[in-house]
């Protein structure tokens, strides 16, 4: 009686030692596989190439000394002309905070437009929602292209297109927003209860009734929380593309490149951010705030 059990257990132990031992050997590939990949990678990006220094880490940390401004103890809260004074490294925070501004409101602007798109994608391509398979395929396979396409590009494209300004930002930051929130509220989207929708297909809904009544009470709080973080991305982003003229803060950046003023890189990327700070903690007390009524309900 005793042999039965056993040999049940030796079976299990052998079993178990043989999937240990090919889940090691999988973990061995995979990090022998990434080190090949990384090793290459840093060969190709001449990271450590002896003929620009050899010393990667002492090189970043030489440009960060000299984005360091050189302040003063004693001259510290003087004015704009007393060299060492937070005024005369901040010496153009108006026209800064007034290029913020503009980088806020692209940003802005360019989520709102792109998650009201997205949002009208996502039921187009999401399984549940959308039953003629073609029109899923069509939708999905544009938001994938749209994320192929860096901001980059696509904002030189559109600055060669309608001139250096905001609207370049704003276009090419609706557009990412779109194919980014396109996808992931399609996802949410097949995540929902499906028994709602049965209930209202019982009761002869049509497709606009299921989606406000089956769809949208549930999807609200997570389209909502990845938009706040949208938000905070397009921050960045159009602080980012104003570098190739698309507006905001960006251009006052690429001209503190063209003229090599380090101490003016650091001050404007303090303010981008503390714009992100503001906007990140903001984001999430509106996000916790939602998701305590979402439980709630």
């Amino acid at each position: 009686m005793t042999d039965a059990p056993d040999a049940v257990v030796s079976a299990f132990e052998a079993e178990r030692r043989r999937l240990l031992h090919r889940q090691w050997i999988h973990a061995l590939l995979g990090v022998g596989i990434t080190s090949v990949i990384l090793g290459l990678s840093f060969h190709q990006s001449q990271f450590f190439d002896p003929e620009i220094g050899a010393n990667p880490i002492g090189r970043i940390l030489e440009f960060l000394a000299r984005m360091a401004p050189h302040l003063r103890t004693e001259a510290l809260l003087e004015g704009r002309e007393v060299d060492g004074s937070l005024a005369s490294w901040f010496y153009d925070l108006p026209g800064w905070l007034a290029a913020l501004w503009e980088t806020i409101e692209i940003a802005v602007v360019a989520t709102v437009f792109g998650a009201v798109a997205a949002v009208f994608a996502s039921f187009l391509c999401a399984r549940n929602l959308m039953p003629w398979a073609p029109v899923r395929f069509l939708v999905r396979r544009l938001l994938e292209a749209i994320r192929t396409v860096p901001d980059l590009i696509m904002a030189l494209i559109l600055v060669a297109a309608f001139g250096a300004g905001a609207t370049a930002g704003v276009i090419t930051l609706t557009i990412a927003t779109l194919g980014g929130l396109g996808k992931l509220f399609a996802e949410i989207n097949e995540e929902v209860d499906p028994r709602q929708l049965e209930m209202l297909d019982a009761a002869g809904a049509g497709p606009v009734s299921k989606i406000r009544f089956g769809v949208l009470p549930q999807v609200l709080p997570n389209y909502a929380s990845y938009i706040l973080l949208r938000l905070e991305i397009n921050v960045a982003a159009a602080g980012a593309l104003g570098i190739v003229g698309a507006g905001g803060i960006g251009l006052e950046l690429q001209r503190a490149i063209t003229y090599t003023e380090f101490s003016t890189y650091l001050a404007i990327l303090l303010l981008m951010v503390l714009v992100i700070f503001v906007i990140d903690m903001t984001s999430e007390a509106i996000r916790h705030n939602l998701l305590l009524r979402a439980e709630k309900s």
